[in-house]
């Protein structure tokens, strides 16, 4: 019975051209941030430093690029969530309970609906987006590196499904879900560092992004996406990357120390387990 309601989620939400529209409309808005603001932002910056040249802006696309992939993942996921939703609202959910399916496979079959759609998604951006920067004139990834960015990708997927499983156990009618849907759209740009650098937020504001799990998902790709290109752009000039990193969130520095790449997987997944187990209790209270 699960299988045939995931298969049903899936259809249901690639049938309905506006909640695909929509669950990618903050992305494009950061690609409309980026072409007109976001780049020269960074171009500029750059500038002051060192010569731009095809691999600086091949750099500043590869740090945009990251955060689209994380937004993807977080609101391609959340959309799915709206069908629940709008099953809760209609009633259909009671229907589906007169079945064998049980409370507990029912609201199951949202979340893996959600993730298997989140990845669909999100990969799909990668490999748009990878053309796009074999265009400007980035390698080929390896073997080994594709097989890390779709690690990163299934972390970032199944972090952004708790979160938004959390969200909507929380905010169940279609009015207060709608809401939220903006607000997540707008502030998931900001809590990755994708609308305003890490470097010229506030400390406060810099410790919030830094205990926000899906920004690490975002460092992560940082880091797979603009390895190569940055000891191109800056060869021996290790204070001007340096400072780089550090401005664009490539690098978490906290207390005073570089974020390696292992603490950030571990965070990730400490925090997906610890969320899922949240919303496990939460959903069994509501439903005790």
């Amino acid at each position: 019975m699960m299988t045939s309601l995931i298969v049903r989620n899936n259809k249901i939400f690639f049938r309905d051209r506006m909640l695909v529209f929509f669950s990618l409309l903050s992305v494009l808005i950061s690609i409309g941030l980026f072409i007109v603001f976001l780049q020269k932002l960074q171009l500029d910056a750059i500038r002051q430093v060192i010569e731009v040249t095809p691999a600086v802006e091949l750099v500043v696309s590869e740090w945009m690029i990251a955060g689209i992939l994380t937004m993807t993942a977080m609101t391609s996921t959340l959309a799915v969530f709206a069908i629940f939703v709008s099953d809760l609202e209609s009633k259909r959910t009671a229907d589906f309970l007169v079945t064998s399916a049980s409370r507990y496979s029912i609201q199951l079959s949202y979340v893996i609906s959600s993730v298997m759609i989140g990845f669909i998604m999100t990969t799909i951006a990668f490999i748009v987006c990878e053309v796009y920067l074999l265009t400007l004139g980035a390698e080929l990834p390896s073997v080994w590196k594709l097989m890390q960015f779709f690690g990163v990708i299934i972390l970032g997927v199944l972090l952004s499904a708790m979160i938004n499983l959390v969200i909507v156990l929380l905010a169940k009618s279609a009015k207060a879900f709608s809401t939220v849907n903006s607000l997540v759209g707008t502030l998931i740009g900001f809590l990755c560092a994708v609308y305003v650098p890490m470097g010229v937020l506030p400390k406060a504001i810099q410790m919030v992004i830094h205990l926000f799990p899906v920004s690490h998902v975002a460092v992560l790709l940082r880091q797979l996406l603009m390895e190569d290109s940055l000891n191109t752009v800056f060869g021996n000039a290790n204070e001007a990357m340096d400072s780089y990193m550090l401005t664009y969130g490539v690098v978490y520095e906290i207390n005073s120390s570089v974020l390696g790449t292992q603490s950030s997987v571990l965070y990730i997944c400490i925090s997906i387990f610890g969320i899922a187990i949240f919303a496990a209790v939460l959903f069994r209270l509501q439903y005790k």
